[in-house]
């Protein structure tokens, strides 16, 4: 199946400069025969004690689905030669239960002014693949007690939240994450789907 993905997709995965052809041919089996309306793709450098880490989110979104691909590297071993694992998520826009977007603006540090262009974003999207659980132990107010009380926690959703700053990423990249948001929560709300901005 092949699929003609966007002009401007292609570039932006030839600028992130990692496997940019295995990035393209794993969106376009997951497009299919949609139309890509918008994307966002996002490069990241991880250290992992002396080894540098490499990973790729490539969002697209088409009429009815938001795809998800991600690229790792996996290190060659002794059994094994060097490898990128490419995974990819496709989730129907009407099983999307939320999206959130934080804007962070530098100030002049009186109160008075913040500035017209965001710092940094960090988009999240939910649509309950993942649940993150934070537990801790619980204590009762006794500070003699030597029971267990076991845990407390909360569960929270934890599917998908991407953070892009101006200051490491550049100010066209928050630029356009804030466009993918607002492209996305607009084709959310075309096909009645739940979602709600926070």
């Amino acid at each position: 199946m092949t699929t003609v993905l966007p002009a401007a997709l292609l570039r932006d995965l030839e600028s992130a400069g990692y496997f940019p052809a295995t990035a393209a041919q794993t969106l376009d089996r997951a497009v299919r025969r949609s139309e890509v309306l918008a994307h966002l793709v996002r490069p990241e450098t991880t250290f992992d004690g002396p080894e540098v880490r490499r990973h790729l989110t490539v969002l697209a979104l088409t009429r009815s689905h938001l795809l998800i691909t991600h690229l790792d590297d996996d290190p060659a071993d002794a059994l094994n030669p060097s490898q990128v694992v490419a995974t990819t998520e496709r989730i129907a826009l009407t099983a999307i239960t939320a999206t959130g977007l934080s804007q962070v603006f530098d100030t002049d540090g009186d109160g008075g002014r913040a500035g017209a262009q965001e710092a940094e974003v960090t988009l999240g999207i939910s649509w309950g693949g993942t649940r993150r659980i934070d537990l801790e132990r619980a204590v009762c107010e006794d500070p003699t007690c030597q029971m267990d009380h076991g845990y407390t926690g909360a569960i929270a959703p934890s599917d998908l939240a991407l953070r892009i700053s101006a200051l490491a990423d550049g100010a066209t990249a928050v630029t356009a994450a804030l466009d993918f948001h607002d492209q996305l929560v607009d084709a959310i709300d075309s096909v009645g789907a739940p979602a709600t901005s926070r």
